[in-house]
């Protein structure tokens, strides 16, 4: 999970100059609970874990170290931190090839938007993965430089296969071997072990591998967080899941050599609704927000299917790698109410061709999210033909709540039929749009302190946002006598700069009113400001304007 981007995201969360908006990744912080879950057999716990740690350490030496060798640091995208795991087909490699490992799409880069695949690109030269990161052999940790993005996507899977610039040879030398990937995916109720080395609210000299004992929930879930649609993920109860802890490998309690699958993403607590650090299940009832701590594991099935003796094969016989030959799809992304000021909502979509040749034909189709299948030539329209210029999608959208699908194919012609639209079909483009006429959940909230003495005295106040419930304010404030709240005149955009008021001109009446990314309000909120109502002078520093 990408620490560094996560400390970004938090601070412009903090700030929300203009109102939050879901403009980046976000990965959930490290839990605290009580305890932690019981260790699994065979596991060997360091003294220095504490009793509130739900992931303890692993040691090197334990069983449960011996197979997570193969597991380890790696810097990627921006200097993030996630975890990576050494791979191959069959677990027997030539000891003379170059060496891959496997992480989440996201550390290669996590501005990698809803259709994006990355194939074949030269890495930086600060990238590293480093095997074996426990915290009882710091002495042998050894980082090996990564050479190259085999593949990268985020769309369907956040998967990423990294080669080194390593060989085989020269991890086995560490005694780290590979480790292989399973061909199916958990069922619910299936125990599960997760290896990772979590960064976000662990202290410096403890951020290295550990290991969560949890259990499947759910499987096949469609996902929805930011920009980026994923299928296929498995809901776990995995703890201890945070920051660094992105695609730590996972394992079944049964057989704890393959992985079936790499951690992904969880349900932060203290976030609300769905965005950035809080995806959303899509299924038959709509969007479901699932629960604090809900940890989300990316399958590896596909990864496995192109997978071979040789390397990752894209063109390989039943390989399930999407190859980024769609259409490009633009203008998703939509979150809006039902009726907008021009009219009903509608997509604002556009389709362009693809940069390989040969698609001069375009069909689309739309539905709920988890519900429509893109991979299903039923429902498509008849296919248009596509032109340079491309074609826009204007259609209105459906006036329920939910998170609607555009599907986007392309093929050779307008049938709809035969090997090349079979091809499109099994990964197509998207687009995607919010429909929400739900006002938010929560009532606003401000902050206010009063800094100075006597006539000097002044209140510094600003609302305080809820992310992703309440992502914008209008404000306004003035003598308590004169000032209604519930009267819509006066209000304006809160622009992220704290109302500043001279305490003796008081008593004041501070008014704001929330708003969600659709634009949906809160009743309007009145609070009174006085002293007693503040913090002290002496514990605050005057916010700074942002």
């Amino acid at each position: 999970m990408n620490s560094a981007v996560r400390t970004r995201v938090r601070t412009a969360l903090a700030a929300c100059a203009s109102g939050c908006v879901a403009t980046g990744l976000i990965w959930g912080a490290a839990p605290a609970h009580a305890a932690p879950p019981p260790h699994p057999a065979g596991a060997s716990v360091s003294p220095a874990a504490t009793a509130a740690e739900p992931a303890p350490l692993l040691d090197a030496a334990s069983p449960d170290g011996k197979r997570s060798r193969a597991s380890g640091r790696l810097v990627g995208g921006g200097g993030t931190t996630c975890t990576a795991t050494l791979v191959h087909a069959t677990g027997k490699p030539d000891p003379g090839a170059k060496a891959l490992v496997l992480s989440n799409g996201h550390c290669v880069d996590d501005a990698m938007g809803t259709n994006d695949v990355v194939i074949g690109k030269a890495a930086p030269a600060d990238w590293s993965y480093t095997p074996a990161f426990f915290h009882d052999n710091v002495a042998e940790h050894k980082a090996f430089p990564v050479e190259r993005v085999v593949y990268a996507t985020m769309k369907d899977i956040d998967v990423s296969v990294l080669q080194l610039s390593a060989t085989y040879r020269d991890l086995a030398a560490l005694d780290v071997t590979p480790r292989t990937l399973a061909t199916e995916r958990p069922a619910p109720g299936t125990a599960l072990r997760a290896a990772h080395a979590p960064t976000d609210g662990v202290e410096p000299g403890r951020r290295f591998l550990r290991l969560s004992t949890c259990e499947a929930t759910a499987s096949g879930v469609a996902l929805h967080e930011n920009t980026w649609l994923w299928k296929g993920a498995t809901r776990t109860d995995c703890l201890g899941i945070s920051g660094g802890s992105s695609g730590g490998a996972v394992t079944t309690a049964a057989d704890p050599d393959r992985l079936v699958g790499m951690l992904n993403t969880i349900a932060t607590p203290g976030y609300l609704g769905c965005g950035p650090g809080r995806p959303c299940e899509g299924g038959n009832e709509g969007l479901i927000v699932p629960g604090d701590d809900a940890a989300y594991v990316t399958p590896v099935d596909a990864v496995a299917s192109c997978l071979d003796g040789k390397g990752l094969q894209l063109r390989k016989k039943g390989c399930r790698l999407d190859r980024g030959e769609q259409p490009k799809v633009t203008g998703g992304g939509l979150h809006t109410r039902s009726e907008t000021a021009t009219g009903p909502a509608r997509w604002d979509a556009h389709v362009a061709p693809a940069a390989t040749g040969g698609r001069t034909h375009v069909a689309v189709k739309s539905g709920p999210f988890g519900v429509v299948d893109c991979t299903s030539p039923e429902g498509y329209d008849k296919p248009r033909r596509l032109t340079g210029a491309g074609l826009d999608h204007k259609e209105v959208l459906p006036r329920k709540d939910n998170l609607y699908v555009l599907c986007v194919a392309a093929g050779p012609d307008a049938t709809l039929k035969g090997a090349a639209w079979a091809t499109s079909l099994a990964h197509p483009a998207y687009a995607y749009a919010r429909v929400d006429n739900t006002a938010p959940t929560v009532a606003p909230a401000i902050d206010s302190r009063l800094f100075g003495e006597g006539e000097d005295a002044s209140y510094w106040v600003y609302p305080v946002y809820a992310p992703w419930e309440i992502t914008g304010y209008k404000v306004k404030y003035g003598p308590r006598a004169a000032t209604d709240c519930a009267d819509s005149a006066g209000y304006r955009d809160y622009l992220g700069i704290p109302a500043s008021l001279k305490a003796a001109d008081g008593p004041w009446t501070y008014c704001a009113v929330g708003y969600d990314n659709a634009g949906n309000a809160t009743p309007p909120a009145s609070f009174a400001l006085s002293p007693e109502g503040v913090k002290s002078p002496r514990a605050a520093r005057a916010p700074r304007s942002r």
